[in-house]
């Protein structure tokens, strides 16, 4: 057995063992990675519904995740050593452009308590904190994972979620064998009190229909970057169906968005090739199907009643459409807010506006005032500017979807934030991964310039003058 050297900086990987030792450890390497990328996907799909009744005094209820997390992150780095998952700590990239944001988290729910007299349970938000960082372990752990891996989780996923979407909508509708859908609706209903629940349009497994459509939108990136063939083309057409079932105008602009900066990162490669030229055929005939399917299963004006409040908007301005011109109300209520807190509430700004915010820019600003909005942008800078690695798109084109949609939503405190954390996690190990490599040749190349006999075949002798000892017949 070999050992290794105590100035090796990058993790070794053990051999697998013979048939005789029982497993190989590239099966238990597969077998781990494949639970923790279940967990993730598990965790972003039902996030919302994974909750205990607690006595808060608040909305009485705990999100499992905030226990189960750090939890799982704890026995990751155990499985994996301190070197695969939390390597990434020590990296300047983190401690300047990812700490600030989530000391923040943690830290101004406690001033809220400390200062502006916010109730003890808003300690409880100290949780989006840990939750983040356990997130950050488990991709930095699945760093080196190859894509096909994440393939059957994604499309089970998506599936899904299409399949209780739709279920929803035909309840709503009243159409065929929609009463076969009663003891779901009953297990969303029960929901209700935990969140401002919309039963109007479907919202999958979240509580939400904007929830939902974030999460179509995360869903179609996933399968644009990361699946092939067959399931390339389910999982697209899906979460397309899913997006237009939400009904979310928000998240449907953030996709375009997301969608113009794939296609400007392909013309910056060189253009649109063969491959750029079948992802946008994918994504034309995807969005035909889907369109025709939730036609065919929502009530009328399903989508030109929404939809069509977008053009109102650009014809009439932003007063024209009424959610909109309440969210305008809500933002202007957030620059009263920080006349009276310059320094952020703190603790939830919802707690003293007495109504929601909806938009993570706003919120961030109401909460921890400039500062903690130039964290945020900090943060996202970070994501976007990782060097290249395995998840590098999906994680870039998921940064400008959560940041466009949280001009009108809070995305970043959805479940689909978990899986932001997750590749940014990856992104980080990579970094980390690389600079060790960059590191260990740089020393490998000084140790052969100053001792040149350390680079030749040990096996043979050298003489005095560093060169090695030839036979001659």
């Amino acid at each position: 057995m070999t050992v290794a050297s105590r100035r090796d900086p990058l993790p070794r990987r053990p051999q697998p063992q013979s048939p005789a030792g029982g497993v190989s450890t590239a099966a238990a390497e597969r077998t781990g990675a494949s639970i923790l990328i279940l967990f993730v996907v598990a965790s972003v799909v039902l996030g919302d519904r994974a909750q205990l009744n607690v006595a808060t005094g608040g909305r009485g209820v705990l999100p499992i995740l905030q226990i189960l997390a750090p939890l799982v992150a704890l026995g990751t780095a155990a499985r994996y050593g301190s070197r695969s998952s939390l390597g990434f700590v020590a990296l300047p990239v983190f401690l300047l452009g990812v700490v600030p944001y989530i000391a923040m988290t943690a830290v101004l729910p406690v001033a809220g308590v400390v200062f502006n007299g916010y109730p003890e349970r808003t300690l409880l938000s100290v949780g989006e904190a840990t939750t983040a960082v356990s997130f950050l372990v488990v991709g930095a752990a699945l760093s080196r994972v190859p894509a096909a891996s994440w393939s059957p989780w994604i499309v089970a996923a998506i599936l899904i979620q299409l399949i209780y979407a739709t279920a929803q909508a035909l309840f709503l509708a009243g159409g065929p064998g929609s009463e076969l859908f009663a003891p779901f609706h009953a297990w969303d209903l029960s929901y209700a009190g935990a969140a401002d629940f919309v039963q109007q349009r479907s919202s999958g497994l979240y509580l939400n229909p904007n929830e939902l459509g974030v999460w179509a939108g995360g869903a179609l990136i996933m399968a644009l970057t990361l699946l092939r063939s067959v399931r390339r083309t389910v999982a697209v057409a899906g979460a397309l169906a899913t997006l237009l079932l939400s009904q979310s105008r928000g998240s449907t602009i953030a996709v375009v968005a997301a969608l113009f900066v794939m296609a400007a990162i392909a013309l910056r490669r060189g253009g649109i090739n063969r491959s750029g030229l079948a992802t946008v055929a994918l994504l034309a005939a995807g969005a035909f199907v889907a369109l025709g399917a939730v036609v065919a299963v929502g009530p009328p004006g399903l989508l030109e009643d929404r939809f069509g409040g977008l053009v109102d908007v650009f014809v009439e301005g932003p007063r024209a459409e009424a959610n909109l011109a309440g969210r305008l109300d809500y933002w202007s209520a957030v620059g009263v807010l920080n006349s009276l807190y310059p320094w952020g509430t703190g603790g939830s700004p919802e707690l003293l506006l007495g109504t929601a915010v909806d938009s993570t820019w706003f919120r961030v600003f109401a909460q921890g005032a400039a500062p903690y909005v130039a964290a945020l942008v900090l943060l996202l800078f970070v994501a976007v500017s990782m060097p290249g690695f395995t998840y590098r798109r999906p994680l870039v084109l998921l940064t400008v979807l959560l940041a466009v949609a949280g001009l009108t939503q809070t995305p970043f405190n959805y479940p689909i934030g978990y899986l932001f954390w997750v590749l940014l996690g990856a992104g980080l190990e990579a970094t980390y991964l690389a600079r060790a490599a960059r590191l260990e040749a740089g020393g490998r190349a000084r140790s052969s310039r100053y001792y040149p006999g350390r680079r030749r075949d040990r096996t043979q002798p050298a003489s005095s003058d560093g060169r090695p000892f030839t036979s001659s017949r």
